[in-house]
């Protein structure tokens, strides 16, 4: 079978120049990918998976030509559209019409051949209202909306799609995923980083997955994700605090140090417990508009919920220091499993984003007599659970 990429020994160092709190300047490589190798046959959907800073967005940029390798060799055959941030390939004084025609000229297509997909592209991106409005006054949702929408309706033979599609609501997700396995359906290779592991393994044939810039295993889903979820719950823990090390690194607008979960009254979450996620930050510079969502998903990669300070109109306008944030998560009804929390720093509701933790840290809910009568709702029963009256009467009908 033809490979559409090929990719033999691929590094990427990236050199970060820095200054102390004297004021010395320090030069640090650190290296992104080390010496990567595979391949990925054309049709197939690759899954990439891997913790923050695995080396995923590199590897991604680098089969999308956008940065060039250190060391190695990646060949990609044919023309590739790539997803990697909101409004990736976007001009932002251009219209959204206008930047249809852009990106279709860009993978090489002639201007009648893009406006035969236009309608396509509208319909699936749902701005035909806004169409020849400049897409700076876009929202975060819809700018993404339009990118997917023309990445996977032009022409192209590879498809590159970042973790972008976690900031999409559920159904422009589902719609996403359907379009993702119908170019399956079609051969065409698709590329796949996400940290929704229910999503990798319905949608991937094979998974990559990368740790430190390194090649960990590859092979079918059903073999490397179990492995990568066993490996991630042993380097988690359990409802312990995950610190946050400085690098020395430039700190961003809002740098996130530590985040904790436990009971709301301390100690272990079991059923029907609130819970409480504080979350510790450095703010650098003055910030107006904080915003800080709180998501829960079970170890399988299934969300369960999502909560931002935002939908209670209570944004932060913060001056430069350090910050404790405590959220109560009030009668959270978790059957007894494995939960992941991320945590996500914005403004503007995406306009402006800071930080991404997907799935920063673990913990495990016990069981209770939650009825009082021996018997407990277990993880078989689905993500949740809720008091309920049963009544029976006669039904003379």
């Amino acid at each position: 079978m033809t490979s559409a990429i090929s990719v033999e020994g691929l590094s990427k160092t990236y050199v970060i120049r820095t200054k102390d709190r004297l004021g010395s300047r320090r030069r640090v490589e650190r290296r992104a990918l080390d010496a990567v190798t595979f391949e990925v046959p054309e049709g197939e959907v690759l899954g990439i998976i891997g913790r923050n800073g695995a080396g995923k967005t590199t590897l991604l940029r680098i089969l999308s030509r956008i940065t060039v390798p250190t060391a190695g060799r990646a060949v990609v055959r044919g023309r590739v559209a790539a997803l990697l941030e909101v409004g990736t390939g976007m001009h932002p004084e251009m219209t959204g019409r206008e930047n249809i025609f852009l990106n279709g000229a860009l993978l090489g297509m002639r201007r009648d051949e893009v406006a035969r997909r236009m309608e396509q592209i509208v319909e699936f991106a749902g701005v035909g209202e806004y169409l020849d409005t400049p897409i700076k006054y876009y929202s975060s949702g819809m700018r993404l909306r339009l990118a997917f929408a023309v990445g996977a309706h032009l022409s192209a033979d590879v498809l590159v799609v970042d973790e972008v599609l976690a900031v999409g609501d559920a159904a422009f997700q589902s719609k996403c995923l359907g379009v993702m396995r119908e170019g399956r359906r079609q051969g065409r290779t698709t590329l796949f980083v996400s940290h929704n592991l229910a999503s990798v393994e319905s949608l991937c044939s094979r998974v990559l997955w990368l740790d430190g810039g390194r090649s960990v295993q590859i092979g079918t889903a059903t073999e490397v994700v179990p492995a990568y979820l066993a490996a991630s719950l042993e380097a988690l823990g359990a409802g312990r605090t995950f610190a946050i090390p400085d690098d020395g690194a430039s700190v961003p607008g809002v740098r996130l140090t530590a985040v904790n979960v436990t009971a709301a009254e301390g100690g272990a979450i079991s059923q029907d417990s609130d819970i409480l996620v504080a979350v510790r930050l450095e703010v650098a510079r003055r910030v107006a508009g904080l915003q800080i969502l709180i998501r829960l998903e079970t170890i399988e990669g299934h969300p369960v919920a999502g909560v931002s300070n935002g939908d209670y109109h209570r944004e932060w306008e913060l001056a430069p220091g350090r910050y404790r944030i405590e959220a109560r998560l009030s009668g959270v009804r978790l059957l007894p499993r494995r939960h992941l929390v991320s945590i996500h720093t914005f403004t503007g509701w995406g306009a402006e984003r800071f930080e991404d933790h997907p799935q920063v840290l673990a913990f495990d809910v016990s069981p209770r007599d939650l009825f009082g009568t021996g018997v407990m709702p277990l993880a078989d029963r689905g993500v949740t659970w809720f008091p309920t009256e049963f009544s029976l009467t006669g039904d003379d009908d």
